[in-house]
């Protein structure tokens, strides 16, 4: 199922544990449903501008860009692959630290 946004994807697609796990320990361990190139190219595809606006709003306030995403930029599986785990990550530890505030 598509949604609006990246942000709603993650929250209806995952628990907040497993949020909290993306947020602790990345995507590289295996994240359902974002383990496979065809699954985070497919990801990327739909959901490019949101991702773009994610990474945008991390340059803004680091005045850098990922490492991972940096060293992946001249490949496009890799790089659509490294965007949607960097997008996952960073909105899974803003959702799980959003929650526990709450």
């Amino acid at each position: 199922m598509k949604y609006a946004s990246f942000k709603e994807f993650l929250t209806n697609t995952y628990e907040l544990d497993e949020l909290k796990d993306i947020a602790k320990f990345g995507c590289q361990g295996g994240v359902s449903g974002m383990i496979y190139y065809s699954e985070t190219t497919d990801l990327y595809n739909f959901y490019c501008d949101d991702l773009h606006d994610i990474l945008d709003q991390y340059k803004q306030e680091t005045g850098e860009m990922p490492s991972y995403i940096v060293k992946n930029l001249n490949d496009g599986v890799q790089f659509r692959n490294a965007m949607v785990w960097f997008c996952a990550e960073y909105l899974a530890y803003e959702l799980a630290n959003s929650t526990e505030e709450a």
